[in-house]
């Protein structure tokens, strides 16, 4: 009796063993034909984009071409993992190009649909595979499907609402600014100079038509926006825009306004206004921060720095302290101390 259950274990095992070893096989052969086949799809569409980009005129490459050799390589409606393979490669190959081939590809992305695959995300249940589903479509610049899309710019998930609000700066470039006033949730800071930097990659040339119709938005997070774009494209001409939220009364207004000013000189009669805006400041290291800016933009305004010293504002009296003793006041900065002490312990010294 333990002899017969001795041999149907080792029989177990031993049919264990193989069905393992069977898998093993079949996983790598799978494998490899799958890599093989992936080796194909990279090799066909790197063929494809770079005949497309610099197109021979004895012998174009043509729509039916790009479509047929596809087909041939494995993207088919059914093939859903190949179809996904190519839409990656499809991203990938867009981030690594720049200027007019860029715009090229974009036109060769729009006669390659992906049979629906990115669309089909949309509809999904799962946040994450919807917001998927969007960044695909405008890296790809599928346009035919924005208005779609469109519909997600106050969607309640904050990563289905960021794509679908930078799909919009991809598709509409500038324009996209005239939604502004009406999007309803909050943008993150992450988001906002994540739509800086795309405008600022695929519309170098600033429309300020479009940017002068957003300054009626009463949003925080819009304001906040606009002062990056201003910064970013380095608009002096929109700098009275930043100055005016120079004294806010939102913290992050006013912290943005104080960035983005630091990248701009003014004339003299816009500096006198920003002192003046200077002491409706309620935070003290705000107010810091922009005096650093005053000092570094401006010359030397005794009557302005004497103010400082001589105001309520003990945080900062020693940095006004500071610059006027390091450009040539050291006796104002003296005189400023030696009042500080009553007259009797002067004359005892």
């Amino acid at each position: 009796m333990n002899e017969a259950r001795i041999l149907l274990f080792i029989a177990i095992v031993f049919l264990v063993l193989v069905i393992y070893w069977i898998s093993i096989t079949i996983s790598l052969i799978y494998r490899n034909r799958r890599t093989s086949r992936l080796n194909k799809i990279e090799n066909t569409f790197a063929d494809i984009v770079s005949r497309y980009l610099y197109n021979d005129p004895v012998n174009p490459i043509t729509l039916n071409e790009i479509t047929a050799r596809l087909k041939n390589v494995g993207i088919r409606p059914k093939n859903k993992n190949n179809i996904q393979f190519l839409i990656r490669l499809m991203i990938r190959t867009q981030r690594t190009i720049l200027g007019s081939n860029f715009t090229k590809l974009q036109q060769l992305y729009t006669q390659i649909p992906p049979y629906g695959v990115s669309i089909k995300k949309i509809s999904s249940w799962s946040w994450y595979r919807k917001a998927r589903g969007i960044r695909e479509i405008y890296e790809m610049n599928q346009s035919q499907y924005f208005e779609e899309i469109f519909k997600y710019r106050n969607d309640k998930n904050i990563y289905v609402r960021r794509e679908a609000q930078i799909a919009l700066v991809v598709f509409l470039g500038w324009e996209s600014l005239r939604f502004l006033p009406y999007l309803e949730r909050n943008m993150t800071l992450w988001q906002q100079i994540k739509i800086v930097e795309k405008l600022y990659d695929l519309y170098p040339k600033p429309e300020l038509k479009w940017l002068h119709k957003a300054y009626k938005t009463e949003k925080l997070f819009g304001k906040k926006l606009l002062m990056r774009i201003i910064r970013k494209y380095l608009l002096h001409g929109e700098v009275d825009y930043i100055i005016d939220n120079l004294n806010h009364e939102d913290y992050e207004v006013r912290e943005t306004a104080i960035y983005c000013i630091q990248t701009f000189a003014v004339p003299l009669s816009t500096m006198a206004y920003i002192k003046e805006l200077y002491d409706e400041i309620p935070n003290a290291t705000q107010q810091g921060q922009l005096l650093t800016y005053i000092f570094e933009n401006s010359d030397i305004d005794l009557d302005f720095y004497l103010k400082q010293l001589y105001s309520d504002n003990d945080e900062l009296k020693l940095s006004v302290a500071e610059i006027l003793w390091n450009n040539g006041y050291k006796e104002k900065v003296q005189e400023f101390y030696y009042q500080q002490y009553p007259n009797s312990v002067l004359n005892v010294g």
